[in-house]
């Protein structure tokens, strides 16, 4: 996830302050860097739907941050790494930041 354009509600928006705060730290720096966003592992919350708390499926309520009706797309997650590496050996993404999209 792009912390720099993503519109979150707490409690993401203060787990990525910590995100903002090291991208800075490294733009300010002069740190060569390659930053690859994925959005997110859908394999992280789809087991516990998203229940922060939660070590598996919710059995009496489930919480939904924002309004409910924000849409979302997943990247197949054995895909990232592969495309991680491919981006941090292209000099084209120096510097930069590189958006794994599913088309369409």
């Amino acid at each position: 996830l792009d912390v720099d354009r993503a519109h979150t509600v707490e409690p993401a928006t203060s787990t990525f302050a910590a995100k903002v705060q090291i991208r800075r730290a490294i733009e300010a720096e002069g740190i060569p860097y390659t930053i690859v966003s994925s959005n997110y592992f859908a394999g992280y919350s789809l087991p516990t739907l998203a229940q922060a708390d939660s070590f598996g499926p919710p059995t009496d309520k489930v919480v939904i941050y924002g309004d409910g009706n924000t849409k979302a797309i997943f990247v197949n997650e054995e895909d990232i790494g592969t495309y991680t590496i491919k981006a941090a050996d292209d000099p084209r993404t120096l510097n930069k930041i590189v958006y794994i999209r599913p088309p369409g």
